[in-house]
């Protein structure tokens, strides 16, 4: 058996089924026994290394299970290094695998040689080089159980090329160890119980782990008995059924004045499974003088920044459930409050006649993607501001349907649509992305046809970086410096692909092209030519 054996037979060991990777020289042993094992392990190859991190972070998010990438060397490595900050930024359980030069090459200065330990520090949980065969198995099988470990994320695993080609003989897979749920300290959670039956006006922040997870029905019953309003973290739409009476919309960018207000009104912020980011909480501004502040996080270090009334070291089901069973039926006074705070986010969310400059009115094109698409299919939206059209105006009943990068990494889109297609055969999936955005991964829409993924790309181009023009039309009225951009055809460039094209100029086109799309056995690309001046629902003149 040689090294690259002995790492697939570990992945294996540990019900690992599917790998991400960009081939590459310095882990062909890896590779040929990937081959080999095709009935158990699927192995995608996208071109791009970057491409297959945003891949498996969307894998890791619907399964909820650790994916896993293969890189090469320095050149791989880098590429694959902001795919791994976002999943870091995520906090999604990903093992990046960087197949490293040999021993006795290191330390000159070699081709292609780099230390991993210095490059991915600030951006992984954990960084761990190989240099044994005796250590390997061990090494990958902690990785695996380090990514799913109190709040998840990536860890990168480096291993010796001599390392991988090497012969060995056979060695013990480490036991799979038992899954670890921290619970709420008895006195901690009398005290937060408390808090939460005098409160007035509370509104729990949904955070990220509440969905890793997979505690939405948590969330739900406390939500139902307790009468809180729900905010969601950043990038986490899908938590809460939007139409449930508790849903008072999403934390993002762009503030809304329901919300604010809501923020304002309320006397007491509960935060569940949220590391509680800068956009989450508005620059860290979201704490105001009125409210008492609890805070449940399975994560110690994270209290220390906000110096919580009560702190609660859990995981998110665990303290769901129990102050669900702690805590008093809501008053007919806060349910008043908070159905009213749920009727203004619903007023916000609904299209009207919104109105755009351009042909193509995106409110209207949400209304019938809103309308057209079934409640489990899997949104996948790419950075950038077109994609505030389909967080305002796309209403999620059903969990794990709404996938995009916390870090705000353009090119999350194409790829990520690939992991989740991969992660959840037989339900339909559509990436929407930015004319830039598609430009940076949308290559990989090869890989989609090459892999059979019957992915829906929605192209929004608008000729132009939406987001730094806004940001210039609000520095420099008028200005504009760097941001026009040239698009190619999409629809051509779709059909170079393999893929089922279709072009919409106009409203009432698209949902033709949809249908046609949605029809379409295997990958579909839909172009749609925007106007810039409508380039959100948030910002310029599209706003109104």
């Amino acid at each position: 058996m040689n090294g690259g054996e002995l790492l697939v037979e570990t992945l294996r060991s540990r019900d690992v089924d599917t790998v991400f990777f960009v081939a590459g020289g310095t882990y062909i042993t890896v590779m040929e026994a990937l081959s080999r094992r095709q009935d158990e392990i699927r192995a995608v190859a996208t071109r791009l290394e970057s491409s297959a991190m945003f891949a498996a972070e969307a894998y890791a998010a619907i399964k909820r299970k650790p994916a896993c990438v293969f890189v090469s060397r320095a050149p791989g490595a880098s590429n694959a290094t902001i795919g791994v900050h976002n999943a870091m930024q995520s906090s999604r359980p990903v093992v990046l695998f960087v197949a490293n030069i040999p021993r006795p090459m290191r330390q000159r200065e070699a081709f292609q040689e780099i230390d991993y330990a210095l490059m991915y520090q600030p951006v992984a949980k954990r960084v761990f080089d190989v240099n044994s065969f005796d250590e390997l198995p061990f090494v990958v099988a902690r990785a695996l159980d380090l990514a799913v470990s109190g709040r998840p994320g990536p860890v990168v695993v480096s291993v010796s090329k001599d390392v991988l080609d090497g012969k060995t003989g056979e060695l013990p897979v480490p036991a799979r160890p038992a899954t670890v749920r921290m619970a709420p300290e008895p006195a901690a959670l009398r005290e937060a119980a408390a808090l939460i039956d005098r409160a007035e006006r509370p509104l729990l922040l949904a955070g990220e782990l509440v969905a890793t997870e997979g505690e939405h029905q948590a969330l739900a019953g406390f939500a139902e008995k307790t009468g809180v309003g729900v905010l969601a973290a950043y990038r986490q739409q899908d938590i809460l059924d939007n139409t449930h009476p508790a849903w008072l919309g999403q934390l993002t960018l762009n503030r809304t004045p329901h919300v604010e207000r809501a923020i304002a009104e309320s006397d007491l912020i509960i935060s569940i499974g949220s590391r509680l980011d800068s956009v989450t909480t508005g620059d860290y501004s979201i704490l105001q003088p009125q409210h008492r502040f609890i805070m449940a996080y399975p994560e110690a270090n994270e209290f220390a920044q906000w110096q919580p009334d009560v702190a609660l070291g859990s995981h998110s089901g665990p303290v769901l459930r129990a102050l669900t069973e702690a805590c008093a039926a809501a008053s007919a006074a806060r349910r008043q409050w908070r159905d009213a705070a749920h009727a203004a986010e619903v007023e916000f969310a609904s299209p009207g006649d919104f109105q755009t400059h351009g042909a193509v009115n995106m409110a209207r094109v949400m209304a019938i993607y809103d309308k057209r698409v079934p409640k489990n299919a899997i949104s996948v939206s790419d950075a950038g501001t077109f994609g505030r059209w389909l967080h305002r105006f796309y209403v999620h009943t059903q969990p794990d349907t709404s996938l995009g990068p916390v870090s705000g990494a353009m090119g999350y889109g194409v790829p990520g649509g690939i992991g989740a297609a991969v992660a959840a055969p037989g339900r339909p999936v559509f990436v929407w992305v930015g004319d830039g955005g598609f430009l940076m991964t949308g290559q990989e829409a090869a890989a989609a046809v090459q892999e059979g993924l019957p992915i829906k790309i929605i192209v929004c181009d608008n000729n132009c970086w939406g987001s730094i023009l806004v940001s210039q039309q609000s520095r420099f009225p008028g200005w504009q410096f760097g941001t026009a951009l040239k698009s190619p055809d999409f629809a051509a460039l779709g059909a170079a692909y393999g893929m089922a094209s279709f072009v919409v100029e106009a409203s009432e086109q698209f949902e033709e092209a949809l249908a046609g799309a949605m029809t379409h056995d295997g990958p579909a690309l839909i172009h749609l030519k925007l106007d810039a001046r409508d380039v959100s629902p948030y910002s310029g003149p599209a706003a109104g």
